[in-house]
């Protein structure tokens, strides 16, 4: 079937473990693109609120935030990611209304779509040299 896409000289190792790329970096591909639509379906169920970094867990990427929702609840949470925060910086925080403790998050690129986007970009990538290694595999060695 795919005899005429594949050299002769090709291995049968090599193509296998191209289809084996190739099926994880649709994994890769299918999680990031899930994670994209998830944040944007949280930044439009969700409200902006006030907040302060209380504290540096381990560097400025991981901190503890402080905000007050409309209600007047206080709640804390550890906020990680690509962010690069100090303690005591205020930031702008998302969260949901009826249960400000389920996940809130800096309303930061990197907090809402760094790992979403960068599952996604290397689906993309992977999928690309994954398909260079069974259909050109003239370019992989």
């Amino acid at each position: 079937m795919l005899s005429g896409l594949i050299p002769p000289n090709t291995s049968t190792q090599n193509r296998i473990w191209g289809i084996v790329f190739f099926f994880a970096s649709i994994c890769l591909f299918l999680f990031g693109y899930e994670g994209i639509q998830n944040r944007a379906e949280f930044i439009k169920s969700t409200v902006r609120a006030d907040g302060v970094v209380i504290r540096q867990r381990a560097g400025k990427h991981h901190v503890d935030i402080r905000f007050t929702t409309a209600k007047g609840e206080v709640v804390e949470y550890g906020q990680n990611g690509d962010i690069a925060y100090e303690a005591g910086e205020k930031v702008s925080v998302l969260y949901y209304v009826d249960n400000p403790r389920n996940h809130p998050s800096a309303d930061a690129f990197g907090a809402l779509w760094g790992g979403s986007l960068t599952l996604f970009g290397m689906g993309v990538l992977s999928l690309f040299f994954s398909w260079l290694s069974i259909f050109k595999p003239e370019y992989s060695d």
